[in-house]
């Protein structure tokens, strides 16, 4: 591709945002490296903010430090915010007919210059304002994503990690569907089952389980969209008949609001031997609880992709997840699907996994091959594409 581009590489950034540890960072890193395969380098620029620490990309790549706006600034009576200063620093890529590629819809600013791509993660927040909105007024909270989405309306194209964003963008506001594409993200490229019994154990051994006791495993946030209120319902019937029912939680997760909330709900449900909170799990460990768990459980109501189904798919583990928003996408039927909210459902699929072993081998394969059909390089092939469309070179 003979067009400069500018690729936004804040989301790796330590302390933006918190991208870098979830998955907006895990999108950002696996794609700009997919796509630094594919061009040119020396035509390639990254956006990065100037207080921060450079992301750990090829250090040949040129930087345009942007500097740093508080998200909201009073002034008087009015709100300046980033959204409309962060374009002052980017006037001159435009002016210079660069492409430019905000990785997340919500790091791009309300004015955008022309050639510009934005990739939409998920309208969460929209969808779902009653969890989200929190203490702020309806007024601040819809006046922070309109100036969140303003920038919509402006691209050049848009892309969708999956149909159910690009649905999600359609109806919210109603914006043309051959503007938006559909590129799906696929697990990290390192990542591998763990077949050796020793390596599985001293993994399970450091976050206090057992080699021969079998669990499920979550993985993720406890925000009430993820269902997890579901998903000890379905532990608790489990425990009730006798069945096994040993739940790893994993993720970070002692700072969130709602873990008072957890905590007393696991003890109200007699199951405080029955729940192991892990806390955060590098990267490193979690092909090993992958490899080892009777299933990766994900009751989550809404996801705009939903990459850790498709993670445990690669290590091969057994997957029972909530038939809702994009899920079905990944999964398919590499995996058990129950209705949002049926905790009666959840229980007896994880509990068939424990009773079938043939059922669990049958998943296990059926995931890895449902997991071969998402890939980085084929991502950043049609990302590319669409590089070339904008900048008048398809």
């Amino acid at each position: 591709m003979s067009q400069p581009l500018l690729l936004d590489a804040r989301p790796l950034q330590p302390g933006f945002k918190a991208h870098a540890e979830r998955g907006i960072g895990r999108y950002a890193k696996n794609l700009l490296t997919a796509l630094l395969e594919l061009v040119d380098p020396g035509r390639v620029q990254f956006i990065v903010q100037a207080n921060l620490p450079d992301p750990e990309l090829p250090v040949s790549i040129p930087r345009l430090r942007v500097p740093f706006f508080p998200p909201v600034i009073p002034v008087g009576k009015k709100l300046i915010s980033y959204h409309l200063l962060t374009p002052l620093a980017l006037g001159p890529a435009w002016r210079a007919g660069k492409v430019v590629h905000f990785l997340c819809h919500l790091d791009a600013p309300s004015r955008i210059g022309p050639r510009t791509v934005i990739t939409v993660h998920d309208l969460i927040a929209q969808r779902l304002e009653g969890l989200y909105r929190g203490r702020r007024s309806s007024a601040r909270f819809r006046l922070e994503r309109w100036l969140e989405t303003r920038c919509l309306g402006q691209a050049a194209r848009l892309i969708a990690v999956s149909q159910c964003t690009k649905d999600d963008v359609c109806d919210l506001y109603g914006l043309d569907p051959g503007r938006i594409s559909v590129v799906p993200e696929a697990a990290d490229p390192g990542l591998r089952p763990v077949e050796d019994p020793l390596a599985r154990a001293q993994v399970l051994a450091s976050h206090g389980l057992g080699q021969q006791e079998p669990f499920f495993l979550y993985l993720g946030g406890i925000d009430q969209r993820k269902g997890l209120d579901t998903l000890l319902m379905a532990l608790q019937a489990l425990k009730q008949q006798g069945r096994p029912h040993l739940l790893a939680l994993a993720g970070r997760i002692e700072g969130d609001r709602q873990y008072p909330l957890l905590l007393k709900n696991i003890e109200e449900r007699g199951l405080q031997q029955a729940v192991r909170l892990l806390g955060y799990v590098p990267d490193a460990d979690l092909p090993a609880l992958f490899s080892a768990c009777a299933a990766f459980v994900f009751p989550s109501l809404y996801e705009g992709f939903g990459l850790p189904p498709l993670e445990a798919f690669v290590c091969g583990a057994p997957v029972v997840a909530v038939r809702a928003s994009a899920v079905p996408e990944v999964v398919g039927d590499a995996g058990i699907l129950v209705k949002p909210g049926d905790a009666a459902a959840l229980a007896e699929a994880l509990g068939a996994l424990g009773d079938l072993p043939e059922l669990a081998a049958e998943l296990r394969a059926k995931g890895r091959r449902r997991a071969a059909l998402f890939s980085w390089p084929r991502a950043a092939r049609e990302t590319l594409a669409l590089y070339q469309e904008v900048g008048g070179e398809a």
